[in-house]
Protein backbone atom coordinates (compact mmCIF):
# COMPACT_ATOMS: atom_id res chain seq x y z
CA UNK A 1 0.00 0.00 0.00
CA UNK A 2 1.07 3.14 -0.73
CA UNK A 3 1.54 6.77 1.27
CA UNK A 4 -0.72 8.96 -0.88
CA UNK A 5 0.67 11.91 -1.43
CA UNK A 6 -0.07 15.27 0.68
CA UNK A 7 -2.73 17.83 -0.31
CA UNK A 8 -0.97 21.11 0.52
CA UNK A 9 3.24 21.71 -0.03
CA UNK A 10 3.79 23.06 3.74
CA UNK A 11 6.79 24.36 3.04
CA UNK A 12 5.53 26.78 0.39
CA UNK A 13 2.38 27.43 2.82
CA UNK A 14 4.82 28.32 5.49
CA UNK A 15 6.72 31.06 3.08
CA UNK A 16 3.82 32.62 2.13
CA UNK A 17 2.44 32.80 5.73
CA UNK A 18 5.86 34.24 6.66
CA UNK A 19 5.34 36.93 4.00
CA UNK A 20 1.91 37.71 5.54
CA UNK A 21 1.34 41.46 6.87
CA UNK A 22 -1.48 42.04 9.91
CA UNK A 23 -3.40 44.07 7.34
CA UNK A 24 -3.31 40.77 5.05
CA UNK A 25 -5.09 38.93 7.66
CA UNK A 26 -8.63 40.81 7.54
CA UNK A 27 -10.92 37.86 7.31
CA UNK A 28 -9.02 36.50 10.45
CA UNK A 29 -10.38 39.22 11.86
CA UNK A 30 -13.91 39.34 10.17
CA UNK A 31 -13.84 35.53 10.82
CA UNK A 32 -13.28 36.29 14.69
CA UNK A 33 -15.99 38.79 14.56
CA UNK A 34 -18.47 36.15 13.52
CA UNK A 35 -17.68 33.57 15.69
CA UNK A 36 -17.82 36.16 19.14
CA UNK A 37 -21.51 37.11 17.86
CA UNK A 38 -22.19 33.42 17.12
CA UNK A 39 -20.87 32.64 21.12
CA UNK A 40 -22.83 35.84 22.19
CA UNK A 41 -26.26 33.65 21.00
CA UNK A 42 -25.39 30.50 22.88
CA UNK A 43 -26.42 30.01 25.93
CA UNK A 44 -23.18 28.81 27.69
CA UNK A 45 -20.18 29.97 29.29
CA UNK A 46 -17.29 27.86 28.35
CA UNK A 47 -14.66 27.05 30.95
CA UNK A 48 -12.06 24.68 29.05
CA UNK A 49 -11.96 26.40 24.96
CA UNK A 50 -9.45 25.49 22.05
CA UNK A 51 -8.38 27.08 19.35
CA UNK A 52 -7.02 25.56 16.69
CA UNK A 53 -5.10 27.97 13.81
CA UNK A 54 -2.03 28.40 12.72
CA UNK A 55 -2.04 32.51 13.45
CA UNK A 56 -2.14 32.48 17.09
CA UNK A 57 -1.28 36.40 17.33
CA UNK A 58 -4.19 36.82 15.48
CA UNK A 59 -6.42 34.61 17.12
CA UNK A 60 -5.30 34.45 20.77
CA UNK A 61 -7.18 37.59 21.56
CA UNK A 62 -10.45 35.51 21.10
CA UNK A 63 -10.26 33.75 24.25
CA UNK A 64 -7.77 34.25 26.32
CA UNK A 65 -7.83 31.57 28.74
CA UNK A 66 -8.56 29.06 25.66
CA UNK A 67 -5.24 26.83 24.64
CA UNK A 68 -4.51 27.52 21.72
CA UNK A 69 -2.85 24.85 19.06
CA UNK A 70 -1.52 24.89 15.89
CA UNK A 71 -3.25 23.16 13.13
CA UNK A 72 -1.01 20.23 12.21
CA UNK A 73 -1.71 16.89 10.78
CA UNK A 74 -1.48 15.83 14.77
CA UNK A 75 -3.24 18.35 16.56
CA UNK A 76 -2.35 18.53 20.41
CA UNK A 77 -5.59 18.44 22.18
CA UNK A 78 -6.34 16.00 24.50
CA UNK A 79 -9.32 13.47 24.70
CA UNK A 80 -12.77 14.70 26.20
CA UNK A 81 -10.98 17.80 27.84
CA UNK A 82 -12.66 20.85 25.97
CA UNK A 83 -16.28 22.01 26.18
CA UNK A 84 -15.63 24.77 23.17
CA UNK A 85 -12.73 23.83 19.88
CA UNK A 86 -12.65 26.61 17.11
CA UNK A 87 -10.78 25.72 14.31
CA UNK A 88 -9.62 29.11 12.76
CA UNK A 89 -9.42 29.17 9.44
CA UNK A 90 -6.74 26.74 8.73
CA UNK A 91 -8.95 22.99 7.38
CA UNK A 92 -8.67 24.03 4.63
CA UNK A 93 -4.98 23.58 4.49
CA UNK A 94 -5.05 20.44 6.40
CA UNK A 95 -3.66 17.36 4.10
CA UNK A 96 -6.12 15.31 6.25
CA UNK A 97 -9.23 17.52 6.88
CA UNK A 98 -11.57 14.91 7.70
CA UNK A 99 -9.08 13.45 10.51
CA UNK A 100 -8.53 17.56 11.88
CA UNK A 101 -12.58 17.27 12.41
CA UNK A 102 -12.93 13.68 13.98
CA UNK A 103 -9.76 14.82 15.72
CA UNK A 104 -11.70 18.33 17.16
CA UNK A 105 -14.77 15.60 18.11
CA UNK A 106 -12.90 13.93 20.39
CA UNK A 107 -11.13 16.21 22.28
CA UNK A 108 -14.82 17.46 22.91
CA UNK A 109 -16.93 16.80 26.41
CA UNK A 110 -19.82 15.35 25.98
CA UNK A 111 -21.93 18.72 25.69
CA UNK A 112 -19.49 20.38 23.76
CA UNK A 113 -19.92 23.29 20.52
CA UNK A 114 -17.28 22.99 17.86
CA UNK A 115 -16.92 26.02 15.62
Amino acid sequence: MTTPSPLTDLTALALRRARATPEALFLHQQAIDEIQDRLGMVNKSFTAPAVVTDFPTVWGDLLPEATVVPASDVLSLEVGAHDLVIHGMSLHWANDPVGQLIQCRRALRADGLFV
